[in-house]
């Protein structure tokens, strides 16, 4: 939120580079730079949900970013401005929370994401360790019994299916 704030409401040069700075966390596949991260740190869900987090911010930076754009010239902001407020001031008692709305969408429909990320690190070993709760690794210790009891699969990618369903329709709601 602060890089797409400071981004956003001062634009020119500090736009520039920050907004380069997230072109280049776009330039990598998000799953094959996940499990690049994965494999500098040890697999733990602190370890994941730090992962997700890297990967993460350059969605949301951008997103607020241009909400900033378009609030920053709205008429209470150049009010607050004549007034004499401090830029910190009309950042974020102005501009921020009139900008966080699509946040809201956007985060709703980024956990969906998450959950898939997490059960693809985890179902590749290198996510949360066997043996703590995880639908990846649920996935990954039923493909052994795939042929014989495929029931074990199909549940947990059903509650994978519906959970990242459900995070999706809601931020779609929003």
């Amino acid at each position: 939120l602060v890089v797409g704030a400071v981004a956003g409401y001062y634009g020119g040069w500090w736009d520039s580079v920050l907004m380069r700075t997230v072109d280049i966390f776009y330039a990598f596949p998000y799953v094959l730079f996940a499990i690049v991260l994965m494999a500098l740190l040890s697999p733990g869900v602190v370890n994941v949900c730090i992962t997700i987090g890297i990967l993460g911010w350059p969605g949301i930076a951008r997103i607020f970013r241009s909400s900033v754009l378009s609030v920053k010239e709205n008429e209470y902001v150049d009010a607050a401005r004549a007034l004499g407020a401090s830029t910190p001031r009309i950042l974020f008692r102005h501009v921020a929370p009139n900008a966080i709305a699509p946040m809201i969408v956007y985060s709703t429909m980024g956990v969906g994401g998450a959950i898939l990320v997490e059960a693809a690190l985890s179902f590749l070993g290198m996510g949360v360790p066997v043996g703590e709760p995880s639908w990846g690794n649920l996935l990954n210790e039923a493909r052994s019994l795939m042929t014989v009891a495929p029931w074990i699969m199909i549940f947990p990618g059903l509650a994978i299916l519906i959970t990242v369903l459900a995070f999706v329709l809601l931020g779609d709601g929003l």
